[in-house]
Order: C-alpha cells, then sequence, then structure tokens
C-alpha cells in the first residue's frame, strides 16, 4: 500500500510537471528570447601595498 501511494504521488507530480512546464496548453506567448548585455571597458585595478 505504501508503495502505490509513493508511486501515485511521483506520476502525480511528473504529469503536473509536464502539464505546466510548456505553457502550449494555456495559450500563452512563449517568453521571448533574453537580450544580449552591452559591452563595457574594463576598469584597471592597481593594487598598492
Amino acid at each position: 500500500m505504501k508503495f502505490l501511494k509513493v508511486l501515485s504521488l511521483g506520476a502525480i507530480a511528473l504529469a503536473s510537471l509536464g502539464l505546466a512546464s510548456c505553457g502550449c496548453c494555456t495559450g500563452e506567448e512563449p517568453v521571448p528570447p533574453l537580450r544580449p548585455l552591452p559591452a563595457v571597458n574594463e576598469i584597471p585595478v592597481t593594487y598598492e601595498k
């Protein structure tokens, strides 16, 4: 009986992950891609003792 509960809990978790991950079932638009980071110049650092 305990094995059946663990197995059913795992099946429910996988099913909820599969339904919630793609977004195709909800009709939502996909997430837009991230824009590239701006190019920055490195700041010269000098260490003194």
